[in-house]
């Protein structure tokens, strides 16, 4: 019976070493296969760090070239306006100078003939339907900008700090005949008006006329 009792024993402990040794063999297989899967996810962390490493710099490049063509087509827009500015200008001026000079001759070419306005209404009409019509197809803000350009033209800054009292009376005298012959001026325009209105209505009847 107590050899019975001692086979038993033996038999116990061949199970419960046989367990362990399973136990240990789990528990090797676990930790292994735990450390290749933390081995994989820390391989695809630093495969999507690197991903997104090289997005935002491919999306800071990219907002680089954005802006620097953005500045380009400013920069490009800003010259082109300013030489469109500049060469209205210019052709403003150059149009002012010989707008002062045909008024000038003129005056000039009146004075000699003694008022011949009627001949020369006459004379001038194609010329100045012409001009009519050529203000009649400006807008509104062209006009506006050509009389801002030619005043800045005309009208000069005036420095009264550095002048003496002679030279106020001198500029005051100056500007007074400048104003009076400025209103001459308006009243010359004001009255070519008339004559191209009535030139553009007659010829806008005559062409009525003629188609008809």
């Amino acid at each position: 019976m107590f050899f019975k009792r001692g086979t038993g024993l033996l038999a116990a402990k061949k199970e419960k070493g046989a367990l362990d040794e399973q136990l240990r063999e789990y528990i090797n297989e676990w930790r292994t296969q735990r450390a290749k899967e933390e081995e994989e996810l820390k391989r695809l962390k630093e495969k999507q760090a690197k991903r997104k490493e090289i997005r935002a710099e491919q999306e800071k490049k990219l907002a680089q070239q954005k802006k620097d063509e953005e500045e380009r087509l400013r920069k490009e827009e800003n010259e082109k306006k300013a030489l469109e500015a500049e060469e209205k200008k210019k052709r403003l001026e150059e149009a002012e100078m010989k707008r002062q000079a045909m008024m000038q001759a003129q005056k000039e070419k009146q004075q000699a003939a003694g008022q011949g306005g009627g001949a020369k209404a006459s004379g001038g009409g194609g010329a100045a339907v012409q001009d009519a019509r050529s203000e009649m197809t400006k807008t509104k803000e062209q006009l506006e900008e050509e009389k801002k350009i030619s005043l800045s033209i005309r009208i000069k800054p005036l420095d009264v700090d550095a002048m003496d009292s002679d030279q106020l009376q001198s500029k005051a005298k100056e500007l007074w005949e400048t104003i009076v012959r400025l209103e001459t001026e308006k009243y010359d325009l004001t009255e070519r008006q008339k004559r191209q209105d009535y030139d553009v209505s007659y010829f806008t009847l005559k062409m009525m006329v003629h188609l008809a």
